[in-house]
């Protein structure tokens, strides 16, 4: 687009090691090979950014740019933007860090991470366009009510530490956790969260120390002051969420930054104060698991597993009929067709609002027992063997995930089981083909080629032409080597 800050031109390629132990490029030779993951679907889009959406008004505001409501003017789904101004991103790492987060926002898949859909670039700003989420800051929630119960503040903390943990399972840091960087997904439900926020996010290596300090001033670790550190400065910044969640005030506290770090630093906690001598010594001893030096403090896997939350987290399932139904949809569902499965993705994910997919998230969450952000064969077996039996709960299983698990990394993630359970009627609208028809449809010719399907499924691994060409020939109808509008319609609803 010849302006100075692109984010949209950079593409991974991938190597695996081969028989004799020796990276090689990876490639897609066959069409099983290809991988239709949610981040397919989220690319720069080429139109320009007021032409797609309309401006409300501002969330926030930031060093370079701002945060405002939008809305598609097509559909008139509700969206935040993120908004750059080019002009103040005036160095090399600023850029730098600006596609990271990007790049990171594109990969996450958890229930409890905002989803990005889709960003814009002109000569002037970048547009970032994200989940909207109606109940604001929880910082402004704990304003309003000073202090959250023990269950309800272990609801949050839950909700937190599995995405976390999930973070760090994909070896990346947030650096950055804070009740600003929380937000509520409705106005009149503080325990439904979103963390937000991915501009000082960076990717770990395992074994070796993170160096340069990143965070704000109340929730920084000692060891990042100390400028090397791990993936567990996260979970000290929990802690601080959960020592100012159950009291309204943080631990480390002073006039100026200076006399907060040096507080920081120290690393002693006061429970002596109140309201500490009336809460639960569960709660104080994860807080002192959390808050202690970085070689002793407790992994964010561990403390989903920890006492005061296990005790505080309601696992039952209130609305039994949604559970059957979405137990019989992963049943039912099959990835007969790689173009039926990417327009599957790409609805559950591009779509479907916040309320369309809320009793689909309470279900993921409670089946998802470890609460890694993620359903293992093990968690679907408890599910079907209390109406199947032990036997054939395990035998179902066993091909659930083979048709579910489409990356087959041997779980079934959360857009996996959005695709896989959400109401076939209400995913396969009229609507929502005719869009994601258009998506498919890059040049606005009305008809998919296999080109555009390249670019879009393609995911930065070299391919075969034949591959694409593969899978237009088990669509196209009348033989001219593209898919029109009712080729395509025809082939989502097939067997429907």
């Amino acid at each position: 687009m010849g302006c100075t800050c692109s984010i949209g031109s950079k593409f991974r390629r991938v190597k695996s090691l081969n028989s004799n132990g020796t990276l090689e490029e990876k490639k897609i030779h066959s069409v099983g090979e290809i991988v239709v993951q949610a981040s397919n679907f989220v690319r720069e889009n080429e139109n320009k950014f007021q032409d797609v959406y309309r401006l409300g008004q501002a969330l926030g505001t930031g060093g370079s740019g701002e945060v405002k409501i939008c809305f598609h003017r097509e559909t008139n789904i509700k969206r935040a933007v993120k908004i750059f101004r080019k002009d103040l991103i005036t160095n090399e790492a600023a850029k730098v860090n600006l596609e990271k987060e990007i790049n990171i926002l594109k990969t996450l898949d958890h229930p409890n991470i905002v989803r990005i859909y889709e960003y814009f670039e002109d000569s002037k700003r970048l547009y970032i366009i994200m989940e909207f989420c109606k109940g604001g800051e929880l910082f402004d929630e704990i304003i309003k009510r000073q202090t959250f119960s023990e269950n309800h503040a272990a609801q949050i903390m839950y909700q937190l530490l599995s995405a976390v943990a999930y973070l760090h399972n994909l070896n990346i840091i947030h650096r950055d956790l804070k009740p600003e960087n929380i937000l509520l997904e409705e106005r009149n439900d503080s325990l439904n969260i979103k963390l937000i926020d991915f501009g000082t996010a960076t990717y770990m290596t395992p074994s070796r120390p993170t160096v340069g300090a990143s965070g704000t001033a109340y929730y920084i670790a000692p060891e990042v002051l100390a400028g090397r550190y791990t993936e567990k400065c996260d979970l000290w910044s929990c802690g601080i969420i959960m020592y100012i969640l159950l009291s309204g005030f943080p631990p480390f506290d002073g006039k100026t930054e200076d006399e907060i770090m040096s507080k920081v630093s120290s690393g002693k906690v006061n429970f002596s104060v109140n309201p500490w001598p009336n809460i639960s010594a569960e709660a104080k001893e994860l807080l002192t698991s959390l808050l202690c030096p970085e070689e002793t403090r407790i992994s964010a896997s561990d403390a989903l597993q920890h006492l005061w939350i296990t005790t505080r987290i309601n696992r039952t399932i209130t609305n039994k009929e949604m559970l059957n139904e979405v137990l019989t949809n992963l049943r039912n569902f099959h990835t007969s067709n790689k173009l039926r499965d990417a327009v599957h993705t790409f609805i559950a994910t591009q779509c479907m609002t916040q309320q369309d997919t809320k009793d689909l998230k309470e279900i993921f969450l409670l089946i998802d027992k470890n609460g890694d952000g993620k359903i293992s064969k093990e968690d679907l077996i408890e599910q079907y063997t209390s109406i199947l039996g032990a036997e054939e709960a395990a035998s179902e299983v066993a091909k659930i995930m083979k048709e579910v698990d489409t990356d087959k990394n041997g779980f079934v993630d959360y857009t996996e089981f959005l695709k896989a359970s959400l109401n076939v009627e209400k995913v396969l609208s009229a609507g929502n083909l005719k869009t994601a028809f258009r998506v498919f449809d890059r040049d606005g010719s009305g008809t998919i080629s296999a080109s555009e399907l390249r670019k879009i499924l393609e995911g930065g691994i070299p391919s075969d032409e034949r591959v694409w060409n593969e899978i237009i020939s088990q669509v196209d109808q009348n033989g001219d080597g593209e898919i029109d509008l009712q080729e395509f319609q025809d082939i989502i609803l097939a067997k429907f």
